[in-house]
């Protein structure tokens, strides 16, 4: 699934137990793997998408497409 500036989404993770969790964010940068330099900075294949995801306290992550459900 695509999703675009300013979205609000769940980024699925593992909380401090290892029980899956969801956290409310918001997408604030979009980062298409276009290049084989950018595939090995990144580590991820050519082709994906990276999202940077803003949480409600300020702290942001890039994380990938996969990682993340519509809210």
């Amino acid at each position: 699934m695509k999703y675009d500036y300013g979205e609000e989404v769940l980024y699925n993770c593992s909380d401090d137990d290892g029980m899956a969790t969801t956290i409310p964010c918001a997408i604030v940068g979009i980062t298409p793997v276009e290049t084989i330099e950018q595939a090995k900075a990144f580590g991820y294949p050519r082709g994906s998408i990276l999202y940077t995801i803003e949480f409600g306290d300020g702290a942001d992550k890039l994380v990938s497409e996969n990682e993340l459900t519509a809210s």
